[in-house]
């Protein structure tokens, strides 16, 4: 009983290091999912500059109008 045990030990620690290397390698869809992940980030980062731009004009024409109607 105690040799299978160890055998059944050593198995399943084989298959635990076979599957934690194969997921080190990134396939195809992996890397697609990377760059889609990286052109949404960018796409975020850009709306998020517009954003702080619209802002600072919308704060500029607010001054302008409050200079104006003084």
């Amino acid at each position: 009983m105690f040799t299978l045990r160890t055998l059944l030990i050593a198995v399943l620690f084989g298959l635990l290091s076979i599957g934690v290397l194969s997921c080190e390698k990134k396939g195809p869809a992996e890397k697609a999912g990377e760059k889609i992940d990286q052109t949404v980030e960018k796409a975020g980062d850009k709306m998020e500059e517009a954003g702080e731009a619209v802002k600072e004009k919308a704060e500029e024409a607010k001054e302008e109008v409050k200079k104006k109607t003084e």
